[in-house]
Order: C-alpha cells, then sequence, then structure tokens
C-alpha cells in the first residue's frame, strides 16, 4: 500500500547567487501530532492512525536525498473562471458550429513513447448519468450532438490536468494519470474530477434547461495502482495500445457504486491526497455486495468526497 508523508514547507534563506535555498519541513498539524511514550518522541497520524518514531521519520526523509523533484500543477488557475468560459463555446457547437477535426490521438502518442511496460497510475472511470432519459426526450441527432458536445467539453479538462484519455465507453469515459510523480498525481485527480463535477452542473446542464432539454449527471470513480501497457487488437481491424491491470475495472467498479453527482475514490487515492484534499473525504459503506479485497485481505475501503 503507497502512502505519503504531508509537510508544511517553510524557505530558511535563499541566495541568489548561487541559486540554492533551504527548507524546513513541518509535519502537518492538521495530520500529524507528537507524543512521547516511555520518553521517546513519535509522530501520530491522525488519519491512517498509526505511530512512527522520530527515528523513522528522519530516516524516511533521508531517502529524499538525490530524488528528482516534481512540479506539474493544473493549467487551469480557476476552475470558476475556465468553465464560465467555455459557455459561449458551448452555446455554438449546440447551434451547429463544430471545432475543426484533428483526429489525433494523444494517449496512443505518449503509450508509444514508453520505455516500460509497466506503470503507477491513477485511473478516472467517469459515467454519464441520465443519458437514456435524454435519448427518450429527444431525437436521434440532437441526443448524437448532446452527448458529443458533452464529451468533447468533459475531454478539453483532461489534459489540463497532465493526464490523457485512454477510451470512451459510449457516454462515458476512462482517462488516466502516468508517473513520474505518483502522490502528487493523485491530488491532480481529484482536482480534476471536481472541475469535470463542476462543469456538468454549473454550465452544461443549465444550458441544457434553458434548451427544454433534459438534465443530466455524471458518476465519478478514481483508484489507483500499477498496471501494464499492452498492444491489444489486431492490425488487420484495429490495434492499439492499451493500459491493463485491476485498477483499471476497479476504477469503473467504484464509479458504479457513486450516486449521480458523486466522487468516490479507493483507498489507495484517498491515502495519497494531500491533507488538504482528505479532509474533504469521507469513507463509505458499499455493504455485503462490496467484496473487493486489499493486499491484507481486507475489504477494499471506498471513500466519497464530501461536496457543499
Amino acid at each position: 500500500m503507497r502512502g505519503r508523508l504531508d509537510f508544511d514547507i517553510e524557505i530558511v534563506s535563499w541566495d541568489e547567487e548561487s541559486r540554492t535555498f533551504e527548507l524546513r519541513f513541518v509535519p502537518d498539524p492538521r495530520r500529524y501530532e507528537w507524543q512521547e511514550i516511555d520518553g521517546k518522541r513519535y509522530l501520530y497520524d491522525r488519519f491512517d492512525r498509526f505511530l512512527f518514531s522520530e527515528d523513522v521519520l528522519r530516516e524516511s526523509v533521508n531517502l529524499f536525498d538525490g530524488v528528482p523533484m516534481y512540479f506539474q500543477p493544473p493549467k487551469i488557475n480557476k476552475a470558476e473562471e475556465y468553465i464560465k468560459s467555455r459557455v459561449p463555446l458551448i452555446e455554438d457547437r449546440l447551434d451547429g458550429g463544430k471545432p475543426p477535426p484533428t483526429f489525433e490521438d494523444k494517449s496512443e502518442e505518449f503509450l508509444q513513447s514508453l520505455s516500460s511496460d509497466k506503470l503507477a497510475f491513477v485511473i478516472i472511470s467517469l459515467d454519464i448519468a441520465g443519458s437514456t432519459k435524454l435519448a427518450t426526450a429527444t431525437d436521434q441527432k440532437t441526443y448524437s450532438q448532446l452527448v458529443s458536445v458533452t464529451l468533447y467539453e468533459l475531454s478539453e479538462i483532461i489534459p489540463k490536468f497532465h493526464d490523457h484519455v485512454l477510451k470512451y465507453t459510449g457516454d462515458g469515459l476512462i482517462a488516466y494519470f502516468p508517473e513520474p510523480s505518483f502522490t502528487s498525481k493523485n491530488d491532480l485527480a481529484i482536482d480534476c474530477a471536481l472541475t469535470l463535477r463542476a462543469l456538468l452542473y454549473k454550465v452544461l446542464n443549465p444550458i441544457l434547461e434553458k434548451r427544454g432539454f433534459p438534465t443530466i449527471g455524471i458518476r465519478i470513480g478514481l483508484d489507483a495502482g500499477e498496471a501494464y501497457i499492452t498492444t491489444i487488437g489486431s492490425p488487420a481491424t484495429k490495434q492499439h495500445k492499451d493500459i491493463i491491470g485491476a485498477v483499471v475495472s476497479l476504477a469503473a467498479k467504484i464509479q458504479a457504486q457513486a450516486e449521480p453527482g458523486g466522487i468516490y475514490l479507493g483507498d489507495i487515492v484517498e491515502r495519497n491526497l494531500h491533507t488538504s484534499w482528505r479532509l474533504i473525504c469521507e469513507p463509505v459503506a458499499l455493504g455485503e455486495d462490496w467484496n473487493y479485497r486489499n493486499v491484507d485481505g481486507d475489504v477494499y475501503q471506498v471513500h466519497r468526497v464530501k461536496l457543499a
């Protein structure tokens, strides 16, 4: 089970000439507290409910020596501003305007470029809820246009969080966030999921209502883990790179448990989120039908994002 340590980072000093700096790492007080047991200091993790000694903490920090640091902030500075900017573009496409066709497959290019056939991924599985009602309330051409516009707009968000669309599933999609920096990819994934949800409920649905169409919802599931990059299919018909592993199917299973509008997370994703994100998550009781297990044989815990 992967995990992470969260710190508040303070700049102690900065040398402009040598372009070097000194940082001070303080365990995030929202997550950790120091305890003394038998004269020895321990750090207690309130989220994962375990103690580790100060010596273990120092050893963990020493492992950072020589490890590259990655910084991949979202390309969207403010989600609210971004989704509002899409309104005229969505209106234009619903009125018959079309983006220029490019038929590029950025995911295929990326997967083909990898030298390794195994990586750790965060997977997003998204499904449009209410599409059947929309289909029966509109003619086929209008329904096709509405689904096309919806998936186009959702897909536009994906690369802004450094991920790729792996495939479309009729009225949904599967996207992936690859290594490096596995922990930060979990943060990007939940940020992306919230932006996808906001676009649908705050922009797309009001436009559908205004035009007299039924509104729709989305269910989102996330999970993380290792998977293989494999070539599937036949060159005689269709052949492409795909991601094969339990993490992909489990993300879809988790998504299927969510209510419309819900964002559900597998335990690995939740444990690897920054403290700020973990504070808005809560465990979900899925009942006896949920029988997926973790590496210890226990029921695999699922969490939901607490939405305002």
